[in-house]
């Protein structure tokens, strides 16, 4: 199968036209999808699927980039290990998650997280373009914790109700 970003004939960049994506992955619906094509076109169909999930969400089209430089972020035990920093700052982090009784705090602290993952895969996808591949990695991976944290806060808030 061709690269995610070929299939669509897009360049490899993280800037993408989400519009022109969504439409040439409904084309490609029309076209294979196993309730109208054959069942060898499942294959097909499946790759599709998965590449248009990854080219669609920000940090997973992020993770795609730098695999296509070899670099692991989203397979544990195949990714980058973080930084010492990153570790604390994740752990103080967690534990600050599994102490927080209030929903507005976990609102915030959510909003407040998310802001960050955003700005951190954003930081990341420039030192990539600078070719600074390892730092882009490093971001990258703390960026996943992060994202881990919003989950768990989602959770927890859940657990309040």
């Amino acid at each position: 199968m061709k690269n995610f970003f070929e299939l669509f004939a897009l360049k490899p960049n993280f800037e993408i036209d989400q519009i022109e994506l969504e439409k040439k992955y409904l084309d490609f619906q029309k076209q294979f999808h196993p309730d109208i094509s054959s069942s060898a076109d499942i294959e097909k169909s499946i790759a599709i699927n998965e590449a248009y999930k990854t080219l669609s969400d920000d940090f997973l089209r992020a993770c795609y980039l730098l695999s296509l430089k070899n670099i692991d972020i989203r397979h544990d035990e195949k990714a980058i290990k973080p930084s010492t920093e990153t570790l604390i700052e994740i752990l103080e982090l967690q534990e600050k998650i599994a102490e927080i009784s209030d929903k507005n705090e976990i609102e915030n602290l959510r909003k407040e997280i998310n802001q960050e993952f955003k700005s951190l895969i954003l930081n990341s996808m420039n030192q990539l373009e600078a070719n600074e591949i390892n730092l882009s990695a490093q971001l990258l991976v703390k960026a996943k914790y992060l994202k881990k944290s919003i989950e768990d806060l989602k959770i927890r808030k859940n657990k309040l109700n």
